[in-house]
Parts: C-alpha cells; sequence; structure tokens
C-alpha cells in the first residue's frame, strides 16, 4: 500500500518499510477506467491498481497489497461487503479492503479468451458480462467460497447488466432483454423477454438506473424501459450518450461535444434542458461520479477531480514511475539514483528513500526506440534502435542532453544507426553493437569507445547483427562476447567471440538457431546466454583456451530449469545465483548449479513440470524484462510492463564493516516469533560461504549437518532446529563454509530472543 500526495503537499519519504516485506512493487498509472463511491471513500479503477481517497487522504492498492493483477478496469461492491475488482481478461480479484485479503476468480478467464465490460451486485448474485458471455456467481456458504452458478453465452457480447427490483437488464448487440432473478433457468436466452421500442436507438452503450426504473443510454439519446418496451425520453434527443447514473437529485451523463468529452447535468424527473458542468480533450476518459461540488473521473492521468466552485483541475501526485514498459534499468552507484528506461523515455528513483522524479526524460529515439542503457561516472548512455547512442549529463538536479555517437549506416537501404548493445570492459573502454552495418564490404559490428573518446571500429566478416555486447577479464585477457538477434529476438548470427589484446580483436562466429538477448557470466567462469528458446551456456573452463577454436560443441543446453522458454536477461549476484527473467517469471539457479527455484505472479498456474520450488510472490506482470540487484541490502530489483518491483531474495551479504573471522547477523538480535528470517553478515574476505551448522552454548548441533540435515544459508535461518521446532532465547555459535571447500571457513555468535 503507497501514499499519494497532492503536488501541494511536501511529499514525504516513502520506503523506510521496504525491506519489512518480502516484495515491494511501484506499478505506473497511465490509464483510468471505472469510479465509484462506497460510504463516502472514491474508489477509481487503473491499469496500476486501485486508487481511494477517503477524505483528503489518497492511497493506492496493487500487487504488492495483494491485487492479483494491477490493471483495474471495473468495481462493483457485493451483498457481502467484498469489493470485486474486475480485470480486463474477467478474472476477478474480491477483496477485503480492511484485511488486505484477496480471493482470485478466474474462472471465466480459463474457460476462454473474453474482454469484461461491467460487473454488478445485486442482492444474492454478482454479474460479470464479458464480450461473449454473461456469468452470474453467488457465495458458497458451505464452503465459503463465490462459485459461477450459471453462465448463458446465448447472449454474445453483453456490454452492461443491471438488477434492480428483482430483475436483471443485459445489454447486447442484439437489443436489451430482461428475466426475473429468480427464474428457474436464466442460461436459455429464449426464457429471457426482449426489450421493444430501441430500433432507433443504434448502438446500445449502458444502463442509468433510477429507483426501480431502467434507462438505456444509445447512440440516439435516452429510452426508459416500460415493461417489455422502451420509451424515448425528448432530453438528449439525438446526442450518443457514453456513460451516466442518477444520484443526488439529478442524472449526470458523458457525451462528445467538439472533440471533448462533456458531463452534463439535468434533473433526475429528466425536467428541463441539459447543463455541462465539465468538460475534457482526453482521448482515454473513463468515467466519473459526483460529490457534492467535486467531480471525480478517470482518464490518462488515472485518476483526477475537478471543483466546479473553484473552476480548477487537480490532479494527485504519485510515487511511481512515470511510464509503463520498462525495458532496462542501471544503478548510478555515485548517486544513489535508479535509472528505469521505456521504449521512448527514461526517469529515475531516488534508492536513499525510494521516491521517484516526476520528470520523463526523452531518449531521443526512432523506431520503436530506447534499447539498453549503461551508466559511466554519473553518465547515462541511452542505445537505441534509430538514434544511436544518446548521452545524458545530470546538472542542477535534471537530467539534460549531451551528445550522441552514431557508428556506419546500419540497414542498407535506410541510413540510420542501430545500437542495441554496450558494454564497459575492465579498462574503461564502451563497446556498442553496429546491428547491420554492410556499409563496409566486411562489416562492422562492433565499435570501442577508448576512454580518451576515440572511436574504433571492428570488421567482423560474416557477423552482421550484434544485439547484446558482454565485456569479461578471463586468464588475464579481456574477453569481449555478443549475440546476435532481430528486434523481435529472432535469429541471426549466433554468438561471437574475442580476445582484445588492447589494439585488435580477434572474433569468432559460431552459428547457432536461436536469437541471443543477453549474455553474463559467473563466478565459476562459465558465460550464461540468454535466447528466445531457452538457456545455452558455455564453460570455460572445458573450453579451447583460444576464443578461435571454439565451436559448437562448447556451446551447451540447460535441459530443464527455466519457468519460462524467452530469457530476457540473466544476472548473477554477489554469492553466484544466476537469475533468468523470462516470459513466465523469474527463475533462479543456485550458486553451485544443484538447485532451481522460481519465483512467479500469484496467478500463475504452470502446465510444465519444471524442477525446483514454485514460489508465488506478487509480481505485477509475468514477462520480465530486466533484473539488477542492490547488493548490501540483498535486493532484486525486476523490471517488467507495469513497474518495478523490489524482492529481499537473500540473507548472506558481504561488508567491509565485518571484521576478519566474524559473523553479525540481521537483525541483532534475532527476534524468533515463528514467522521471521535472520540473515547473515560475512566480511569481505575473498571467501564464499553456502552451508553452515548451528550450535548451542554447550555444543550441541541445533541445525545442519549431513544428508538430509544440509543447512544451506542462502536464504537465512528461520529459528528452527533440525525437527522443525523454534529453538529458545539464548546465545548460539554458528559455523559458516564453503560446501566446495570447507577450508573456507567462518564462525560467530547469533543472540535469540524467543518470542
Amino acid at each position: 500500500m503507497k501514499k499519494i500526495f497532492f503536488t501541494i503537499l511536501v511529499l514525504t519519504a516513502l520506503g523506510q518499510g521496504l525491506l519489512a516485506e518480502e516484495l515491494t512493487t511501484y506499478t505506473a498509472v497511465t490509464r483510468g477506467f471505472g469510479i465509484k463511491i462506497f460510504d463516502g471513500a472514491v474508489y477509481a479503477a487503473t491499469d496500476g491498481g486501485l486508487i481511494v481517497r477517503y477524505g483528503t487522504d489518497y492511497t493506492i492498492y496493487d500487487t504488492d497489497d495483494g491485487v492479483y493483477r494491477p490493471d483495474i478496469k471495473e468495481i462493483e461492491k457485493d451483498f457481502r461487503g467484498m469489493l470485486w475488482l474486475g480485470h480486463p481478461d474477467c478474472s476477478v480479484t474480491v477483496y477485503d479492503i480492511e484485511k488486505k485479503e484477496p480471493f482470485y476468480l478466474d474462472d471465466i478467464a480459463q474457460s476462454g479468451v473474453y474482454e469484461l465490460n461491467a460487473v454488478c451486485s445485486s442482492s444474492e448474485y454478482v454479474y460479470i458480462a464479458t464480450s461473449g458471455l454473461l456469468a452470474r456467481y453467488r457465495y458458497n456458504d458451505d464452503f465459503n467460497k463465490y462459485e459461477i452458478s450459471e453462465i448463458n453465452s446465448m447472449t454474445g457480447a453483453v456490454s452492461d447488466v443491471k438488477v434492480t427490483a428483482g430483475t436483471i437488464y443485459i445489454s447486447t448487440a442484439a437489443g436489451v432483454y430482461s428475466i426475473a432473478e429468480n427464474s428457474p433457468n436464466i442460461n436459455y436466452l429464449n426464457n429471457w423477454t426482449k426489450i421493444s421500442g430501441l430500433d432507433a436507438a443504434g448502438s446500445l452503450n449502458g444502463f442509468a438506473v433510477n429507483g426501480e426504473t431502467v434507462y438505456v443510454l444509445s447512440q440516439t439519446g435516452l429510452f426508459r424501459i416500460d415493461g417489455a418496451g422502451a420509451v424515448k425520453e425528448t432530453v438528449f434527443d439525438g446526442i450518443d450518450l457514453k456513460y451516466g447514473y442518477f444520484g443526488g437529485g439529478e442524472f449526470l451523463v458523458t457525451y462528445e461535444q467538439v472533440d471533448a468529452m462533456v458531463i452534463s447535468s439535468v434533473p433526475e424527473d429528466l425536467s428541463s434542458a441539459p447543463q455541462i458542468i465539465f468538460g475534457t480533450e482526453d482521448e482515454k476518459f473513463g468515467s466519473f461520479f459526483r460529490s457534492g461540488d467535486l467531480i471525480y473521473f478517470t482518464s490518462s492521468g488515472g485518476f483526477s477531480f475537478y471543483s466546479i466552485a473553484n473552476d480548477e483541475e487537480y490532479q494527485p501526485q504519485f510515487n511511481i514511475p512515470k511510464q509503463k514498459g520498462i525495458q532496462k534499468a542501471a544503478i548510478d552507484a555515485s548517486s544513489g539514483r535508479l535509472i528505469y528506461l521505456t521504449n521512448s523515455h527514461f526517469s529515475y528513483m531516488n534508492t536513499s528513500d525510494y521516491t521517484f522524479n516526476d520528470s520523463l526524460y526523452s531518449a531521443k529515439a526512432t523506431g520503436d526506440g530506447a534499447k539498453n542503457i549503461h551508466v559511466k561516472n554519473g553518465r547515462v548512455y541511452i542505445c537505441t534502435w534509430g538514434a544511436g547512442v544518446n548521452i545524458f549529463d545530470y546538472n542542477e538536479s535534471d537530467y539534460s542532453y549531451f551528445s550522441n555517437f552514431m557508428f556506419g549506416s546500419a540497414l542498407e537501404s535506410v541510413n540510420y544507426p542501430v545500437h542495441p548493445g554496450i558494454a564497459e570492459d575492465s579498462e574503461g573502454n564502451l563497446w556498442v553493437s553496429n546491428w547491420g552495418d554492410k556499409s563496409n564490404p566486411e562489416g562492422s559490428t562492433l565499435v570501442r569507445v577508448a576512454p580518451d573518446g576515440t572511436d574504433y571500429s571492428y570488421l567482423t566478416r560474416d557477423y552482421f547483427y550484434g544485439y547484446d555486447v558482454f565485456a569479461d577479464s578471463y586468464d588475464g585477457r579481456t574477453w569481449i562476447w555478443t549475440g546476435s538477434s532481430k528486434q523481435s529476438f529472432g535469429t541471426q548470427d549466433g554468438i561471437g567471440v574475442g580476445v582484445f589484446d588492447g589494439v585488435d580483436l580477434s572474433f569468432k562466429r559460431i552459428l547457432i538457431s536461436d536469437g541471443i538477448i543477453d549474455i553474463a557470466a559467473d563466478k565459476d567462469n562459465v558465460i550464461w546466454i540468454a535466447t528466445n528458446n531457452g538457456i545455452r551456456y558455455i564453460d570455460l573452463a572445458l573450453s579451447p583456451s583460444d576464443p578461435q577454436s571454439f565451436s559448437l560443441v562448447n556451446i551447451n543446453t540447460v535441459q530443464t530449469g527455466p519457468v519460462g522458454n524467452v530469457i530476457y536477461d540473466v544476472e548473477v549476484n554477489s554469492i553466484n545465483e544466476k537469475w533468468f527473467a523470462t516470459d513466465k517469471g523469474i527463475s533462479v539457479l543456485s550458486a553451485d548449479g544443484s538447485s532451481w527455484r522460481h519465483y512467479v505472479p500469484m496467478n500463475y498456474s504452470g502446465s510444465v513440470t519444471v524442477p525446483g520450488e514454485i514460489i508465488k510472490i506478487r509480481l505485477p506482470d509475468s514477462s520480465i524484462n530486466e533484473i539488477l540487484f542492490i547488493e548490501e541490502e540483498g535486493i532484486a530489483v525486476i523490471g517488467s510492463y507495469n513497474g518495478l518491483s523490489f524482492l529481499e531474495y537473500g540473507k548472506v551479504f558481504k561488508t567491509g564493516e565485518v571484521k576478519k573471522n566474524e559473523i553479525q547477523t540481521k537483525p541483532s538480535p534475532f527476534i524468533n516469533d515463528g514467522s521471521s528470517v535472520m540473515g547473515f553478515y560475512f566480511p569481505e574476505d575473498g571467501n564464499s560461504y553456502d552451508t553452515g551448522r548451528i550450535f548451542d552454548m554447550k555444543g550441541f548441533l541445533v541445525r545442519g549437518g549431513d544428508g538430509g540435515n544440509e543447512f544451506s544459508i542462502n536464504n537465512g535461518w528461520d529459528g528452527r532446529d533440525n525437527k522443525g521446532k523454534l529453538v529458545s532465547t539464548g546465545i548460539y555459535k554458528m559455523i559458516a563454509y564453503n560446501k566446495k571447500d570447507s577450508s573456507q571457513n567462518i564462525t560467530g555468535k547469533i543472540a535469540v530472543v524467543r518470542k
């Protein structure tokens, strides 16, 4: 749950409680949809979560608050007082907002591809109107759950549904139908009554209910349902009415006028001409609700309100990313800024207090835009698909355009440079991919920008489409790796590898039938390759010392492991875990390569068996684009379409503040309450510790050992012994060591307070 503040208020520091939860997510809000008022509180459905205004306070609820998907289209409160947050694919988060307890319904989403149009609750049922059917949920008291009681697919698309006076009304492409709610069979369309008198209505846009009277909003005006027929009202004649409702003694409705969307008001008896009370040119206007002198509405800003008395429009400031579609991110260690990149812009978060900057900076990209980001000496390099490499400086609390790199003509028939990859080697050289440059007969795939700014081009014969670039030091030499891919991650020229001697770059091409998206190296000198068809790897210890001798036989395939098949990013953390961002979630390979764990969204329903543990967390997306680490805090930063997530992934940290041969705990003392997990701080001594044993002060083994008792410390200690029982208050001794090399070991004491 994250607070929202007006620009006229002081923005207080957020994120102080970030580490108190396993996962914290900041979802971007760029579009608003349904809006309702219940018990004095305003509820707005947006593509970044549920925004609630109560009094003068604003709160946004998204996936880390229990909402299963961040995009919410419709809101309703049912007969049990539960919020129904309808998602576009017709799944629903049934939400107890006081307890932040959700229940997820995906019956409709699992049965077919439908779009949500409306949600309506009566005193006994909840109705879901979709692009292909009408569904009715009931609450099963015996099993304490919601379940579908009826589905009518004979209706086709249902644009709206309302229930009043014991009668159900639906609006379909074939017209308006009604049936008694207690009818024994609502699944058969012939049991419904078709409302006559709407032949001249044109398209039907929805309903508005005044007491027991139902009105139809249509392309040609307003119709009142009277029995089995409909009567045209004289007010709003010939006007295409989009959305409206009765309340507070008036009827309020939206329609287009002179390229703007306006809200008009008439008395509830429809006795006088309409008066326009608000207008906006926002093309993404969603819906509205009036409370006294304020008009609350949703639009491209997500949520706003208009004061009739002041004739002023107000929009809250959200502490969230300012744009959807995060592609890449980088941390500027010199300033503590986490810079995130979308297809066309970049902005940043201050990691000191987890507040987002309100400005969006153009990446100066054309076509499909920005592809990669790199930070060097505080300067930001943006790699683009069509505008070279754009460089930005940070001056006077703002980023400004500095200069640009452009190399080669890129595509044969189009003169624009495509540079999707960038990497920095240990000597400070920047290596930039020059995708598709055939201006030179032998081709130029790589460009090196030396620390003094001089650039050098490297010819690679039949390797034209370098996408990713990775620089690494191995065996005292600088190795340059490239991966070839189309913009859509299709197959191109395979893998390129070479050794840079300070002047020249040798280069070897290895053709594989996959699009290569990302490359990284772990601490065991294994090169990991992310592709559009799984994971490849090269063990340098088992490969020729000269890259010119490499061949396809040196490239291995991970047969089983990742939860998804498209791998968008691969990163290695300080404890040598390999993290893979996939199209189905995140897969992590342990430091020793022996086990997997997978982080997936709460609505994950994988049908393919994968090795290791499936961990459902409140991710806002299934498809993950980027992973990076804030190592000193054990935080994995996860970038995806909807925003940024911060996952406290590990419990083992290295720090220079811990003396040699010591162990410190996080926290200290450790409060053993049965749910908390303790982490460990080790010194920066060059050793790697992954296994441990814990003893009491009498020397008896409490946790760890051989076989099934082996204790992997990377995920911390839960305060339990080998039998699963919570240990008592006291001082305990710990030995941490490297499983592969027990000579790497360290000892320390742990203070435990049993709660």
